[in-house]
């Protein structure tokens, strides 16, 4: 009996590793070469975001730019109401899976993309792909548009309520949207900058 459950202990922390393993690096297998080429050309040449709107993001959410889809998964375990935004390669994986030309492709390979992203890029890098190529509607494709769009500004102009204004939008593009919903649009703007003022104050 003891040797049996031996066995299947040593059975299933082989697996574990395995699982592990593959996840970490199996990225750089599944994904091909002419995939891989195409995901350096868009991240590498998304535009890059100023210092004002980077420190904006990860103090709104905390550490955002220094974590890791790990640490998204197991604050995601601990608490239910984390979100993917907090992570943003996992939200480029997230997006670029399901066009990436991977054999058998299973739900888990989306945290497998993941995990190849943040080996080769930094969160700074997939947070400027996401808003570069971020869909606003109304014919604002990328953060820049819709900044000139919104506030006849470049991005590193901004205020805080301003990007928070951009931010709320990238959370829902319709709902938040000022000239469809204004109150909804202004409340959430202004909810938003309002975490990102009490964050900066616990900071110091």
């Amino acid at each position: 009996m003891m040797k049996y459950l031996k066995i299947s202990i040593a059975l299933a922390f082989t697996g574990i590793v395995l699982l592990f393993l593959y996840i970490e690096f199996g990225g750089r297998f599944i994904i091909g070469n002419y995939d891989k080429r195409i995901i350096i050309h868009e991240i590498r040449t998304s535009e890059k975001l100023p210092a004002n709107f980077t420190n904006f993001y990860n103090t709104l959410y905390p550490n955002a730019l220094h974590g890791n889809s790990w640490h998204l998964l197991l604050q995601s375990v601990i608490n239910k109401n984390n979100q993917r935004k907090e992570c943003p390669c996992n939200i480029t994986a997230f997006q670029l899976t399901p066009v990436l030309a991977i054999n058998n492709k299973k739900s888990i390979d989306q945290f497998v993309v993941a995990r190849y992203l943040e080996h080769n890029y930094t969160q700074e890098e997939c947070l400027a792909f996401n808003f570069s190529h971020f869909d606003f509607l109304e014919n604002r494709k990328g953060i820049s548009k819709l900044s000139q769009s919104l506030f006849k500004k470049d991005i590193k102009e901004l205020q805080s309520i301003e990007i928070a204004e951009i931010v709320s939008l990238y959370e829902n593009p319709v709902k938040n949207n000022r000239y469809r919903n204004p109150e909804r649009a202004k409340t959430r703007a202004e909810y938003l900058n309002q975490v990102y003022i009490n964050n900066l104050k616990n900071n110091k």
